[in-house]
């Protein structure tokens, strides 16, 4: 077993991650001083709505594309590779297009829904763009991850988390108009993506398994899709069943929480201080989690095809392994400190003791995290996408009953998010020691 590959691999992209969740987490004590916590709500429920459209384009396809390139990788391949790779681009790239037109045409009727104010159609037509840069950025980066090759989607998620900083920074220090610094923070979404492409473009020409001219037939581009297709639904099944879930229980937040007896900008601060200082800091175990995931799936699918279960168990081991103790560290840090931390970063209060409830929560997700991509790569898709959807169902039934109850109100999001993170967490183990007791059955045959 290629277990320094895995480790390398791992720190690379952890350490990328490390630093773009560095950069947000300043970048978002940066928005959160200029836009203000009615803004960033605003802005996260303008970005949650952003995933789910996502959820259409990217969630499947470019995991989808890592697993297969990996396999053609494996045999040497090239032609197989490179057909899969343009193949999966045109397609990403129409849905993607067709996502954003229709998302821009409805432009006033979104905005009046999701912010009660049509006149706020501006702000929707920014995230339009981020739909189709984003698909494309993901696309390349699942191709160079089938590959194995994660220094280049690692430097280029560092560029754009840069380019996308630096934009806004200067434009909104230029303009000097607090009324268009929600809609320039959403349109640097789509300018640090451009950078990005621009990034792992230029590295495609140096890349020799790919070459630079190239030309598929159109039967090799049908049966390229309808494989990458087939693969994909069931993964962007689950992913858009967790982010449509997941974006609508925070939609409801605000108004939800108007009933408990608060006023709608009152609780659009409230969510925007657990979105946008909050947040950041509970998904931080998250940028190992990140590194793993992408690593373990093609890595671990490529061990099952082989036949090479206990090469799957070890590698399983080691990833539950770490992620479990960076996320205990994390909440025993969070539990003590939380308050301290927020008054000294965020100058707030209220935010540390918000953090301090949530102190579960970054250990059981980046469990659940790990666990869902252990469970994807050894073929168990389905089962984890309903552990998924059951758990997000229940989040968000309670959800509507609690939060309007005016002595939970936001706590009613904090206590539901912990007892639903550990729930299916409890089942995501339960399936994986099944599967894995048969793997050892079959490892003895």
């Amino acid at each position: 077993m290629r277990v320094p590959n895995l480790v390398f691999s791992t720190i690379i992209l952890f350490l990328s991650n490390l630093i773009v969740r560095v950069l947000g987490f300043l970048y978002k004590i940066f928005l959160s001083k200029v836009i203000g916590d009615t803004g960033l709500g605003i802005y996260h429920i303008l970005f949650n709505f952003l995933m789910i459209c996502l959820a259409f384009t990217t969630t499947g396809i470019p995991t989808t594309l890592s697993c297969l390139v990996a396999n053609k990788k494996a045999i040497n391949d090239k032609h197989s590779s490179n057909v899969l790779f343009i193949s999966t681009l045109y397609v990403a790239f129409f849905i993607s297009l067709v996502v954003s037109l229709f998302i821009s045409l409805n432009s006033n009727f979104i905005a009046f829904k999701l912010l009660h104010n049509s006149n706020l159609s501006l702000l929707v037509l920014a995230i339009c763009p981020a739909i189709v840069v984003i698909t494309i950025s993901n696309i390349l980066r699942g191709y160079y991850y089938g590959l194995k090759d994660v220094c280049v989607p690692a430097i280029g998620q560092v560029l754009e988390q840069v380019s996308r900083i630096i934009f806004v920074y200067l434009i909104i220090m230029y303009l000097n108009d607090k009324s268009q610094n929600c809609y320039i923070a959403l349109l640097g979404i789509s300018i640090g993506e451009t950078i990005n492409i621009l990034f792992i473009v230029l590295c495609l020409y140096k890349n020799s398994n790919l070459f630079n001219r190239y030309t598929i037939n159109l039967r090799d581009f049908y049966n390229a899709s309808l494989e990458t297709l087939k693969m994909s639904i069931p993964i962007t099944c689950n992913k858009m069943s967790n982010i449509l879930l997941h974006s609508l229980s925070s939609l409801i937040v605000p108004s939800r929480l108007v009933l408990s007896g608060i006023s709608y900008s009152q609780s659009l601060s409230m969510y925007g201080i657990i979105s946008g200082m909050v947040m950041p800091f509970v998904y931080l175990p998250f940028t190992l989690g990140s590194a793993l995931v992408v690593n373990l799936i093609p890595s671990i699918s490529q061990e099952l095809s082989l036949g090479k279960y206990k090469n799957i168990i070890k590698k399983i081991n080691y990833a539950l392994s770490l992620t479990f103790f960076v996320g205990i560290i994390s909440s025993i840090f969070f539990y003590i400190f939380g308050e301290k931390l927020c008054l000294i970063i965020f100058d707030n209060i209220l935010a540390g003791t918000y953090l301090k409830a949530m102190f579960l929560v970054p250990l059981f997700m980046s469990l659940n995290q790990t666990l869902s991509g252990i469970l994807h790569s050894i073929r168990k898709e389905v089962s984890s996408s309903v552990i998924t959807i059951i758990g997000m169902l229940i989040q968000l039934i309670a959800l509507y009953i609690l939060l309007p109850m005016p002595d939970l109100n936001i706590y009613a999001y904090i206590y539901t998010m912990t007892i639903v993170s550990f729930f299916t967490c409890l089942l995501h183990i339960i399936v994986l020691v099944r599967t894995l007791k048969n793997l050892n059955i079959r490892r003895l045959k």
